[in-house]
């Protein structure tokens, strides 16, 4: 008899059961295991055909349990349409949906950003829920601490498109909980591989926070971030605080408070300090060099420095080391996405 505890939690592997993922014209890799979408019993049927077939099948996980012993892939490939994200393990019929799909034409939920190059529509999961979930389950491929996989309901996905082959095509999302708690202004970000390097992950964290200032609320991500995450939210961050602090809102302050940087960004306390300490552009005062006091040191004359006092912080900003920053990484001043073409109201 197979004890349960040798399965993995709900849709958590600790290896990669399916080996590539085909989605359109495109085919890669999978990143990390998913046990989500097939039958429990049977590991090597997706659990909706399955149903569909009324296959026989038996109740013990003894099959799956072995090929995860063995860290044995489960299937070679797994076909997902690049419109509406329905999967099959079967080529032909993947094929012949893609040729119909009804979504090549007819784009889920509502038009919130267009430009040239772009849109970005927000679709509620509880109105498109098979469409959601079915995007949720690729995200899972590529994200680790993926979790959310079929309760899409209190969910609004913000999917990033944009023209291939003449059509409209999703390259990416991120979802947001309709009510947070702690105000997150996004829960999950996830842009597919093979659309990545085009900066579809900061246009979709840029449009989260012109979101959240529409709002009037300070917001930012849920924690934790993935890896992916992270890197591509410090340099969204980093982008902003240096063009804000160089030729931006910021530029003529010589004295600052996290509450006015917050203000003017639209970022938490905690992340403007992660991303200056992350740019080696923040001293403490007293603890590093000769900036001991603001005041009786020549140091707050020199428009190199901007002083960042707040209810337990007294700190240098220092711009040199900013710039400095920017240069050496070739970073661009201008922004993802154009205001003007924004469509909140």
């Amino acid at each position: 008899m197979t004890n349960s505890n040798d399965l993995p939690d709900y849709g958590s592997l600790n290896y990669r059961n399916v080996e590539r993922i085909t989605l359109g014209s495109f085919e890669f890799d999978t990143w990390f295991g998913n046990s989500v979408i097939f039958f429990q019993s049977e590991p090597q049927l997706l659990g909706y055909e399955v149903l569909e077939k009324k296959t026989k099948h038996t109740s013990s996980t003894k099959k799956a349990s072995q090929l995860t012993k063995d860290r044995l892939p489960w299937i070679k490939r797994l076909f997902f349409c690049a419109y509406c994200f329905k999967y099959s393990t079967n080529e032909d019929d993947s094929s012949r949906h893609l040729s119909y799909c009804s979504y090549r034409r007819n784009l889920p939920g509502q038009l919130m950003y267009l430009d040239d190059v772009c849109s970005i529509r927000r679709v509620n999961g509880k109105q498109h829920r098979l469409f959601c979930q079915c995007l949720a389950i690729l995200a899972k491929f590529f994200l680790d601490n993926k979790s959310v996989f079929f309760n899409v309901d209190l969910f609004d996905f913000f999917v990033i498109y944009q023209t291939l082959e003449g059509v409209s095509t999703p390259m990416g999302f991120y979802s947001r909980e309709l009510v947070s708690w702690e105000q997150n202004n996004l829960s999950c970000i996830f842009v597919i591989p093979c659309y990545q390097k085009q900066r579809l992950g900061s246009k979709l964290i840029e449009f989260s926070y012109h979101l959240s200032n529409h709002e009037q609320i300070i917001s930012g991500p849920e924690r934790p971030l993935s890896p992916f995450g992270k890197l591509t939210y410090l340099s969204y961050w980093c982008r902003t605080l240096s063009r804000e602090l160089l030729y931006g809102k910021l530029s003529t302050f010589d004295h600052v408070t996290l509450e006015l940087i917050s203000f003017k960004t639209g970022f938490r306390s905690e992340d403007i300090l992660l991303t200056l300490d992350y740019m080696e552009a923040l001293y403490e005062v007293g603890e590093r060099f000769i900036y001991t006091d603001y005041y009786s040191n020549p140091c707050h004359k020199d428009q190199r420095f901007v002083f960042l006092e707040d209810a337990g912080y007294r700190m240098f900003i220092d711009k040199a080391k900013i710039r400095n920053w920017v240069v050496n990484r070739h970073i661009s001043a201008e922004s993802n996405l154009d205001p003007q073409y924004l469509l909140l109201d």
